[in-house]
């Protein structure tokens, strides 16, 4: 090969990749103008078609934000019962068919709980729970339904709540059952309003009892305030409110110990404590976290199914009308196309054209299909008791939706175009 024929080689070698990027970019720009002006030039056709995209991203984007706001109160709640806690309950968490089975069970009593409490070498603390819901005065203010806690001083241990002001019960407090009470803090500024509630008193069924520490605020989930609470001693508890309530016993798992073995081996010992014989089945149940998880993952599985199932025919649907409008549109423009390309224009040019107005086209649905989803997720946070919230995951999906639909549907029409004889083209009527 001569040395001039090498250089020239060379030369392409080096700036031909750079001269092929610079005519790909000003293709890019000259279609995208040439793309805008045509969409200008017929709004509402353009509009009409975008209307497909808007709805699809909506509906996907609304939906991802329901079960955002669904994930993180479930979360929440999830972490109110303790990271490495466990219940021995009455009840299971979660009741599947035979719910007669359950009810017919003898409640766990104090004394099994306090049998257990010498028994497990495992836990780092346990605390019974009881329940009601009563009645919470002061002078002639008063809030009702709200949810009653009979409980010890290793309560904050076992669970997620902390306390804001003031302090929990202590070990004193528990074992001479003094009235003494924990509220959250709607209970309080209901009652109290702006005054100072640490060191006042309220009535509980009709017995006095002093405020000294108010819980830190929880929220709500699912319509239902976790702020409306009172925590009294476990022994005041059963003075007030009676001895019939079955008990939960929550237990702190020791660091180190696997949790489902100790699940196992609290199930043994409990059934010692019961006095239940070999053959006999289980008359409480060992709750873990986990079979929560799991029933909402249950859940939220079918909810993702939709989505993909309304995603699917949203881009099937909207896919089609942006496809059908640019085929329009090619047949059109056929005559300019064959003039832009009888004066110079390339293949790429061209596609880019029409490729960049299928995606402004769809890029503009995804915008106000997100603004959209947006405004309805704002709607069922304020009027309903589903939380959501838009995630950075749900503005993905949206802008990524459109973006496929874009490409997808409109790489055919940019392609026809593309291929047009500049000679046919211009004799196009």
């Amino acid at each position: 090969m001569r040395p001039a024929a090498r250089r020239a080689r060379r030369s392409e070698l080096c700036w031909g990749p750079l001269r092929w990027l610079a005519g790909g970019w000003y293709g890019i720009t000259s279609g995208a103008g040439v793309a805008a002006r045509a969409l200008l030039a017929n709004k509402f056709r353009a509009s009409m078609t975008a209307l497909g995209i808007v709805i699809g991203v909506m509906t996907v984007t609304g939906i991802l934000a329901i079960i955002h706001g669904l994930d993180r109160g479930v979360e929440r709640q999830m972490a109110l019962m303790g990271v490495r806690s466990i219940y021995v309950s009455k009840w299971p968490f979660v009741v599947r068919g035979d719910w007669y089975r359950y009810i017919n069970r003898p409640p766990i009593t104090d004394w099994q709980y306090r049998r257990l409490r010498k028994l497990v070498p495992f836990a780092d603390a346990l605390a019974p729970v009881e329940r009601e819901r009563a009645k919470v005065e002061r002078g002639d203010e008063q809030i009702t339904d709200v949810e009653v806690w009979g409980t010890n001083h290793e309560y904050l241990q076992i669970t997620g709540h902390a306390i804001e002001r003031g302090r929990f019960l202590s070990a004193a407090d528990v074992e001479f059952e003094r009235p003494y009470v924990v509220v959250g803090p709607d209970v309080s500024k209901h009652l109290f309003g702006r005054e100072e509630p640490l060191g006042g008193h309220v009535l509980i069924r009709g017995s006095r009892y002093r405020i000294i520490g108010i819980l830190k605020a929880e929220g709500s989930f699912l319509g239902r305030s976790r702020d409306v609470t009172a925590i009294i001693p476990v022994g005041r508890f059963r003075r007030d409110f009676g001895s019939r309530h079955s008990m939960d016993i929550g237990v702190r798992i020791a660091p180190g110990m696997d949790l489902d073995l100790a699940a196992s081996e609290l199930e043994g010992i409990m059934r010692r404590v019961r006095g239940l014989r070999p053959a006999e089945e289980d008359d409480f149940t060992v709750n873990q976290q986990k079979v929560l998880g799991e029933l909402y993952g249950d859940i939220t599985g079918t909810l993702y199914l939709v989505i993909v199932t309304v995603s699917l025919i949203s881009l099937l649907v909207g896919g089609i009308g942006i496809m059908n409008i640019m085929l329009v549109s090619v047949i059109e423009r056929t005559r300019e196309i064959g003039l832009r390309k009888a004066l110079g224009a390339r293949r790429r040019t061209v596609l880019f054209q029409f490729l960049i107005e299928s995606l402004v086209l769809s890029g503009i649905g995804g915008l106000i299909g997100l603004a959209a989803g947006f405004l309805v997720a704002h709607v069922v946070d304020s009027i309903s008791p589903l939380p959501a919230a838009l995630s950075a995951q749900a503005v993905i999906a949206g802008l990524v939706f459109s973006a496929v639909v874009g490409v997808s549907f409109g790489i055919w029409p940019a392609w026809k175009a593309s291929r047009l004889d500049p000679i046919d083209a211009l004799g196009h009527e």
